[in-house]
């Protein structure tokens, strides 16, 4: 079959032959119809991911869409390694196939699931967002934060604003349902006090940080000390991401003036219930137009070429066998 092979990390993957799978106990075939190039797909590729791949060749692509042999329609991910979703077959645990709404098409359906389910697992199970809070969002100009701008919305927060670099993309975000924003590509000094003004707006409840390095360690500054409010806060910031870098400088003193919690986003620290929980959920805000997702296909052998693209802001990239 020919399949996306990862043969050296570090080096965008090659559309190559690779050996077909073969199905173990509570396992199926899945003919794959579509799968997502995303940002862990990539890290994973490069080495940089603390779930990276370990053993080479691999084939890429960490979920998609696909059908199984008795006909169903299903989204899937964690293929038995060295197989990967970006291939014409693969192989996983027949509990992670999820059957896939008639009324969500199959590119949709792979672009989805992951941008949408890191804000709303955040959202309901880890900062148990409630209704009428405050929002903010690090990386609103990325494909999941543009995600979560509108998740956020439908969960019932009053107020979001949204911090992001693209400018052209950070003028259509009030589109999607943010009431303000931010842009990062300023000063640090300019920066730290459009957190505070916001803040003195409507005090933060809970942030979604698909950034971290830089940019959050000035917000965090900006939210330390500096008599911001008159009584205490709870501030939930729930790390998802690190496109901004790996590793933040955290002061004692910002956990201890700003009522800040920290929470990670990450698969290893939410249960599988919880996954399981949000699809249809999230199915059926697709099905009925109330997410928008832009994306953009490309055919499984150009994936060399869509690995190393970076004209891509706010888009999400579908890879099709």
């Amino acid at each position: 079959m020919k399949a996306a092979v990862l043969r050296a990390l570090g080096k965008p993957p090659r559309f190559e032959e690779f050996p077909d799978p073969k199905p173990s106990q509570d396992e199926v075939i899945v003919h794959v119809k579509a799968a997502s190039l995303k940002n862990i797909d990539k890290m994973m590729a490069r080495g940089s991911h603390y779930d990276s791949h370990r053993e080479l060749p691999v084939v890429c692509g960490t979920d998609g869409v696909g059908i199984l042999d008795d006909g169903t329609r299903v989204f899937c991910g964690g293929s038995r390694p060295p197989y990967g979703m970006m291939a014409e077959r693969t192989v996983v645990s027949r509990s992670w196939c999820l059957p896939i709404p008639d009324e969500v098409n199959d590119i949709t359906a792979a672009a989805l699931p992951n941008p949408a389910l890191s804000s709303w697992l955040s959202l309901v199970w880890r900062a148990e967002l409630k209704r009428g809070e405050t929002v903010l969002i690090l990386g609103g100009t990325g494909v999941a934060g543009k995600l979560a701008i509108q998740i956020a919305k439908h969960l019932g927060a009053g107020r979001v604003v949204a911090a992001g670099r693209n400018e052209q993309v950070l003028r259509t975000l009030n589109d999607l349902g943010a009431d303000a924003t931010i842009h990062l590509n300023q000063p640090d000094k300019e920066l730290a006090e459009a957190f505070t003004r916001e803040f003195s707006h409507t005090p933060f409840d809970v942030i979604i940080d698909y950034l971290w390095g830089h940019p959050t360690e000035v917000l965090l500054d900006a939210l330390t000390g500096h008599d911001l409010k008159a009584e205490a806060t709870r501030i939930r910031l729930v790390e998802i991401g690190e496109m901004a870098g790996p590793i933040i400088a955290l002061s004692a003193a910002a956990l201890r003036s700003s009522g800040l919690e920290l929470y990670g986003g990450g698969g290893g620290s939410i249960p599988p219930k919880a996954i399981f929980d949000a699809f249809p959920q999230i199915w059926a805000l697709a099905a009925s137009g109330k997410l928008r997702i832009d994306i953009e296909e490309s055919p499984l052998a150009d994936v060399e070429t869509a690995w190393r693209r970076e004209d891509l802001p706010g888009r999400r990239l579908v890879v099709i066998p």
